[in-house]
């Protein structure tokens, strides 16, 4: 039996999607201005949490199995481990959600084999550990932080950004401040098509902010005197792990800064904790109830935060959340998210679909 073919006019289809487009959806609301992306765990990858997730954002990130601790062999020589990576990745991308890639080169969250020995090992480790991850994930995913908080947070010379960085670091230690922009060369060799960016929490201070646009900058400028048309580093990510001690004056000075360069901006990790939390009490399910005063200034926290990223939606390219609810955050103490330990939006999520309301 020979089906026949229904011809569907191309206006009915248009004005369908057009009706079926779901207006509440965060990726939706802003979908003329940035990506609008959250981070990917087992715990957000399956029933009524991945479709929270595909109904809102459209970029994902993977909150820890893409770092180099994940990924990498415990020991030199042994096989890379992709099964949860790949598992979250490909599922997010049948979905219709891009991938942004975290992280390739940091100082925590990594193997100790990679800065053990000689700067010469050192070098071939980080060369071969970049390729090795981004042969894996072509065509899957189409940005990478290349390097993750490099810079140090106590900086009186922001102009000496050499001298600004975090010494502390095992690369930093073994391959000398060149070790950012070896990664970023591997890299851009490696695969020619993905937005590369460098990441770093704390670039609401002023001091931390304008070493790292002038690393960017050096950087850039050198790459492109070799006689290249584009930048090496494409990209600044700027960490939001924010609270209510936040001055919003000093996320816009960084976002002029960073404007002034020639380098896409996106706002990373971003959570606004409704108190003061520290180290020893992070960690998941300690989220609570929010008292009404915590919850609606987190609220105008959050919509003045995006009423500011939508002056500068010509520079931002995405706005990445650290989590959607209270319970699974890294921060759940500080019930930092737009949704509650039950799913249940708060008032910071209704301050972030409206935000001229607030």
């Amino acid at each position: 039996m020979i089906k026949k073919t229904i011809l569907v006019p191309l206006f009915f289809i248009i004005l369908c999607t057009a009706a079926c487009e779901d207006k509440t959806a965060l990726k939706t609301i802003y979908k003329n201005d940035f990506l609008i992306g959250n981070i990917i765990t087992p715990a957000y990858m399956d029933g009524d949490n991945f479709d929270l997730l595909k109904k809102h954002f459209n970029i994902v990130t993977c909150e820890n199995d893409m770092k180099p601790d994940r990924l990498a062999p415990a020991n030199k020589g042994g096989a890379y481990r992709w099964t949860e990576a790949d598992r979250m990745a490909d599922k997010a991308k049948e979905n219709g959600m891009q991938v942004h890639g975290h992280v390739l080169v940091w100082h925590s969250q990594s193997r100790a084999w990679f800065t053990a020995g000689t700067a010469e090992e050192a070098k071939e480790n980080m060369v071969n550990h970049i390729n090795t991850v981004l042969d894996h994930f072509k065509g899957r995913v189409v940005s990478w932080d290349v390097v993750n908080e490099a810079m140090g947070d106590s900086i009186t010379d922001p102009s000496d950004w050499r001298s600004s960085l975090r010494t502390n670091s095992g690369w930093y230690r073994t391959l000398g401040p060149d070790f950012i922009e070896l990664a970023f060369r591997t890299a851009r060799e490696a695969d020619p098509d993905i937005i590369l960016y460098y990441n770093d929490y704390g670039l609401n201070n002023r001091n931390k902010a304008a070493a790292v646009r002038n690393m960017v900058k050096e950087i850039n400028d050198k790459y492109k005197a070799e006689g290249n048309s584009r930048n090496l580093i494409d990209g600044i990510g700027m960490q939001g792990h924010y609270g209510l001690w936040l001055n919003i004056g000093d996320v816009r000075n960084s976002l002029e800064l960073f404007s002034g360069i020639g380098v896409e901006i996106s706002i990373t990790e971003l959570d606004v904790e409704s108190r003061q939390t520290n180290s020893s009490e992070w960690g998941v399910n300690r989220n609570s109830v929010m008292p009404e005063p915590q919850a609606q200034a987190q609220a105008n926290l959050y919509a003045a935060l995006f009423r500011l990223f939508r002056e500068y939606r010509d520079k931002i390219a995405r706005v990445t959340f650290w989590g959607m609810d209270d319970k699974n955050s890294w921060k759940s103490v500080g019930n930092p998210c737009l949704f509650d330990g039950n799913m249940e939006p708060k008032p910071a999520f209704l301050a972030v679909s409206n935000p001229d309301d607030y």
